[in-house]
């Protein structure tokens, strides 16, 4: 795993230990890894990226709460070259990404050293390619980004899960979420095709409990 994305999900469990202390809630950063059941929208990789889920405590059921969970991939990045003008042969950087924000119900077992839950949600997912042209920013000192293929989609996911509670406090969570994107924009040469996107994910993170 990149430095970066660890150093990025220590700053998350961090400030989100904090919230989880002063507050009735649930808060867990995890790591997400999306597979792709076949290319679609920009998807044509393994998606790495950070998660976070909320969930409030409601007291009078301590099985059902209500759940946000936001999600950011990338999908790995394709590098070329300039070959005409003036700016031949500077490199060319397109990132793949998706911001994914779901909502729903999340069912859980409270109690115990090995607990599990479920979670039925419904959300918007985002997918856009970012191009940029890094040696601008490196020499001259101002970026050059242009954001494209950009598409809002609804879409529903499940995911269940384990908690281990091994003595910590925080709960190690590992998470298996499988999930529909409807109407998804797939562009082939000159063509666009519309269709629903699957793809299945894989979660490791921890929970941290306010009580």
């Amino acid at each position: 795993m990149k430095r970066p994305l660890l150093f990025s999900l220590f700053l998350l469990l961090v400030s989100t230990f904090g919230l989880a202390q002063d507050w009735n809630w649930q808060v867990g950063p995890n790591l997400s890894f999306a597979f792709r059941n076949r290319d679609y929208a920009n998807v044509n990789a393994l998606g790495e990226g950070l998660g976070a889920k909320i969930i409030y405590n409601w007291e009078w059921h301590p099985w059902i709460s209500p759940r946000l969970d936001f999600v950011y991939l990338s999908f790995g990045e394709k590098r070329s070259t300039t070959s005409d003008g003036g700016a031949a042969g500077l490199i060319i950087q397109t990132r793949n990404e998706s911001f994914q924000l779901t909502s729903g119900i999340h069912f859980a077992r409270p109690e115990g050293a090995i607990r599990y839950y479920l979670s039925p949600m419904a959300g918007i997912y985002n997918y856009r390619a970012v191009t940029t042209l890094p040696e601008l920013y490196y020499y001259y000192g101002y970026p050059s980004m242009d954001t494209h293929d950009v598409q809002w989609k609804l879409g529903a996911r499940i995911q269940g899960g384990f908690l281990f509670d091994i003595g910590l406090g925080p709960l190690i969570d590992i998470g298996f979420t499988y999930q529909r994107i409807f109407n998804v924009e797939t562009k082939i040469d000159d063509h666009v095709f519309r269709h629903d996107a699957d793809d299945f994910m894989v979660t490791i993170g921890v929970m941290i409990f306010s009580k």
